[in-house]
């Protein structure tokens, strides 16, 4: 019931209007009763509206959606001076992810030359599997592989929440595979460096 519930939210989301419900249905893959018992009890919380033309999002998701944006700013607040310094030392792309689902959300990238852009641009979804997906998903110390993300290797390593959860992941994009062993001890120290200044954001969860 409750992946069932998800998916409505996920096509209602991703919608460009309303949809009537045969379509929403359609396209979360459900049968039409179970979807229109489920979007009556979104309905019933707030997380949808049933308006003239059918079904949208309503203001809980909205709210849901602000809370997990502050979170990621605070994610980038913590980040960004360890990350800034990653990128200078190594003169390699530096990326920030979080799991969104069993896919990895990039909410910030710092480039290693000041004078082009990331290869990776905030709000990229890199699905699994990724070194970046890796560490977020076991908790691991560090990890690096050649495994490609963006045409690059990738070191990468997880970045703790004041009561030990793994909140996001850094990692660093290299043209070279020979150079990861280089870069996992800096990722860690990074990463490390990143925590410690989530100490002064009490309020990610």
């Amino acid at each position: 019931m409750l992946a069932g519930a998800f998916a409505l939210l996920e096509v209602l989301a991703d919608a460009e209007a309303e949809l009537g419900l045969t379509e929403v249905a359609r396209r979360a893959g459900l049968p039409k009763s179970t979807s229109h018992r489920l979007l009556e009890q979104l309905c019933g919380m707030g997380a949808v509206e049933h308006r003239i033309r059918g079904y949208g999002v309503g203001p809980m998701f909205g709210r849901l959606c602000e809370g997990r944006g502050r979170t990621h700013a605070w994610i980038r607040a913590a980040v960004g001076r360890p990350a800034v310094r990653l990128a200078k030392l190594t003169r390699t792309d530096v990326v920030v992810g979080v799991l969104s689902g069993s896919e990895v959300l990039v909410v910030a990238t710092f480039a290693g030359h000041s004078a082009r852009l990331p290869v990776i641009r905030p709000g990229t979804v890199l699905p699994s599997p990724t070194p970046l997906a890796d560490v977020l998903l076991t908790g691991a110390d560090v990890g690096a592989r050649s495994e490609q993300v963006a045409g690059r290797s990738c070191a990468a390593a997880p970045v703790h929440a004041p009561d030990g959860r793994v909140v996001a992941a850094l990692g660093v994009l290299s043209s070279c595979p020979g150079e990861l062993a280089r870069l996992r001890q800096l990722v860690g120290i990074a990463a490390a460096e990143a925590a410690r200044e989530l100490t002064g954001f009490p309020r990610v969860r």
